[in-house]
């Protein structure tokens, strides 16, 4: 690593633009060489969350909706925002889950975290398992929002998105890597009991 190698000074530091969904900082920066970086755009993002939903059929819960930046219908994990108004990003993953799917219940595990893009986000993603879970209620979805929900077996699943078959979100590809990890790994008794099915 080279010795001059450090954190960047800022020097100055503004919000350039704010809406009620987007905020971004715009700062002045001088670099460990002293080199002056004008106007690095930061985006400020709350903590992120999303989670591998397994019935106790060992489905997956999935949802399928329209992603604009990409312009295609796509499948990827419920998940979203860690709301101010959410206790922790537990509290918000179940909110999420329940909102977008209208499941609930069963255990739920925190397998990992991450940095969404530490390049010009702060944000952290926070990745979970739940399993045994159930459809107690209708979505709650907002009015902009629809989303299709997609059972799939999850080993099935598995497979097609590390073959590439799916294309998901790579945060989503990071969730599914921790996922598989901590059940390899836990000695939690649920995961013990279904590992070999699970990870067939």
């Amino acid at each position: 690593m080279p010795k001059d190698l450090a954190p960047w000074q800022v020097v100055d530091s503004r919000i350039s633009y704010e809406d009620p969904w987007l905020r971004i900082r715009t700062d002045t920066c001088k670099t460990a060489q002293g080199h002056i970086i004008e106007s690095y755009h930061v985006l400020e993002a709350l903590p992120w969350v999303n989670v591998i939903a397994l019935t106790t059929e060992g489905k997956i819960v999935l949802v399928r909706e329209y992603r604009h930046g990409a312009r295609q219908i796509l499948l990827g994990l419920p998940g979203g925002a860690v709301e101010p108004s959410d206790r922790d990003p537990l509290a918000a993953i179940q909110r999420e889950l329940r909102e977008e799917t209208g499941y609930s219940g069963g255990e739920f595990f925190q397998v990992g975290q991450s940095y969404a893009n530490p390049a010009n986000q702060g944000n952290i993603v926070y990745a979970f398992l739940a399993l045994g879970v159930t459809q107690t209620r209708e979505q709650e979805l907002d009015e902009n929002e629809y989303i299709e929900i997609v059972h799939q077996d999850f080993n099935a699943f598995r497979r097609k998105a590390w073959s590439g078959e799916i294309a998901l979100q790579s945060l989503y590809l990071a969730t599914l890597g921790l996922t598989e990890h901590f059940i390899q790994n836990s000695n939690h008794p649920s995961l013990r009991a279904i590992r070999d099915t699970l990870l067939s």
